[in-house]
């Protein structure tokens, strides 16, 4: 594990609980298109890469348009609206519930990442979860919306953490240590952003994904009890059978729909 990943996923022993703890990295429930999730925005290494690279530009014509410049996505800033969401442990999740876009303030009581889960049902527009200083989201995507997110996952986090609901209506977001996960076993499947705590001890998962549209993508991070991080995606349909030495927790990014099972 590298020195500045600090979080632990403790080893499954029954489905609704997690004893044995053991270090490990750290990453969301239907409905809800999202950017890759993972640490600081300024680490490369943020994202999972797509296993493919991008289709090459077309031959130019006689009279080719210039290439536009690349920008820089714009750093996430607070809103100025700032609710108090409390204590996030073991065993003690945090609810908070705003309308509108709102900083969320929290304090972490634990060595562990949190799942954010957002219920943003009746809001409309474009929903994000981000956090002060990210280029890159938690996630972002069309309302209606429920999802799950995972943040706090860097030995940097500091105990009082700060994230940013970017929405347009009502919303609730419950924050609870991912030890906290109901375990789930065998073949799962779903649309948009989801994050599993698989109790199967097996070496493989098999995981199909059908993008939502032309412009969605497929991120995923395999946290596992054993300490071996994997990382997978592509922006394209595929099945594919990847590494991911579980028991340990999938976390997945995407608009699309997808199913994942574990395999030997």
């Amino acid at each position: 594990m590298g020195e500045q990943q600090r979080r632990h996923v403790r080893r499954t022993t029954t489905t609704t609980a997690a004893a044995g703890v053991f270090a490990a990295l750290v990453l969301l429930v239907t409905g809800c298109a999202s950017l890759p999730v993972g640490g600081p925005a300024t680490d490369p290494t943020d994202a999972a890469a797509p296993r493919r690279t991008a289709p090459a530009s077309p031959r130019p014509t006689a009279s080719p348009t210039p290439t536009p410049t690349a920008t820089t996505p714009p750093v996430a800033e607070l809103v100025g609206v700032t609710l108090d969401a409390g204590d996030v442990g073991e065993g003690a999740p945090a609810t908070v519930s705003g309308t509108g876009p709102s900083d969320v303030a929290f304090h972490v009581r634990g060595d562990f990442a949190v799942v954010m889960d957002l219920d943003c049902s009746r809001c409309t527009g474009t929903a994000t979860v981000t956090a002060p200083g990210r280029m890159t989201p938690f996630g972002e995507a069309t309302a209606p919306l429920r999802a799950s997110f995972l943040t706090g996952v860097m030995q940097a986090d500091p105990a009082e953490q700060m994230l940013i609901v970017q929405a347009d209506g009502p919303w609730s977001m419950t924050m609870r240590s991912w030890n906290d996960l109901t375990t789930v076993s065998g073949p799962q499947s779903g649309t948009g952003p989801a994050v599993l705590f698989f109790s199967d001890d097996v070496a493989h998962v098999q995981v199909d994904y059908t993008p939502a549209d032309g412009d969605d993508r497929f991120a995923a991070r395999v946290f596992t009890t054993s300490d071996r991080t994997r990382l997978f995606g592509d922006t394209e349909a595929f099945s594919d059978t990847f590494d991911a030495d579980l028991p340990g927790v999938v976390a997945i990014s995407t608009n699309g729909s997808w199913s994942v099972r574990p395999t030997p």
